[in-house]
């Protein structure tokens, strides 16, 4: 065919000038409402993408429940502070890596509730003096013994109860597993841990539920290797990387 029949006919019919118009047409807009992790992140992939995006946000400050508070002059996370599943699968952990962030790496497992290797926790009383380990380990297995005879509750109580009033029942059942003086305490903070993990006090986790998660987990196969870290240097510093150059409108 003519080169020039063929150009005549292709801009006659709309294909070059569509073309041509689209290349000159200016970048899709798209707007992002809320600042959290996952708003962020969607706007840094669209920016990336050459999409101008804007990025609304009610509150005065970016990150949602991600929150690190600089004023005791140290980063404390207020929120999220932990990552979890150390490896390449995990799509925060080349960014944490590519930024020179700190991980102090609290488990090598990839348990989800409470660690397997309890020896790794040191605890402190409020007068600042260790707890020894030999009591934390020992009222870890307490613990996983109290967990496991909920499991026993529920089958009695086709109603959902809490998991503080399961605990409080199989306590009642079983007074040996009962703790008193410096082990009371650490059993609470085995408690709290767990609390941690639902963001809930224990009266507000559903007992036929709170184990629903973790067990289709396992099942599925996605719990992310590497265990688990803290992050020194708090999640701050992501957050910042994630929202260079992205028009943020915060109050909004």
């Amino acid at each position: 065919m003519d080169p020039k029949l063929f150009f005549s006919n292709n801009f006659l019919d709309g294909t070059i000038t569509s073309l041509i118009d689209s290349q000159q047409r200016p970048a899709p807009s798209v707007l992002v409402i809320g600042a959290g992790i996952s708003g962020i992140a969607a706007a840094r992939i669209l920016h990336d993408a050459s999409f101008k995006v804007t990025l609304l946000e009610s509150r005065d400050r970016l990150g949602g429940r991600i929150h690190t508070d600089d004023s005791f002059g140290c980063p404390v996370d207020m929120g999220a502070s932990w990552l979890h599943g150390v490896c390449n699968e995990n799509p925060l952990a080349p960014l944490i890596r590519s930024l020179g962030l700190t991980l102090y790496r609290t488990s090598g497992d990839d348990s989800v509730l409470y660690d397997h290797d309890l020896e790794s926790c040191m605890l402190f009383d409020i007068d600042g003096h260790q707890v020894p380990q030999q009591t934390v380990v020992e009222v870890g297995e307490t613990f996983k013994r109290i967990l496991e005879e909920t499991g026993k509750v529920r089958d009695e109580h086709p109603e959902d109860i809490s998991v503080s009033e399961a605990i409080s029942i199989v306590l009642d059942r079983h007074p040996q597993l009962r703790q008193q003086g410096l082990a009371h305490e650490v059993l609470q903070w085995y408690i709290c841990r767990m609390e941690a993990w639902f963001a809930a006090d224990a009266d507000m986790i559903s007992l036929q539920t709170w184990d629903q998660a973790s067990a289709i987990v396992v099942v599925e196969e996605h719990v992310l290797s590497g265990g688990h870290g803290l992050m020194v240097e708090g999640y701050k510093p992501v957050i910042n990387a994630l929202a260079k150059d992205i028009d943020i409108r915060l109050n909004h």
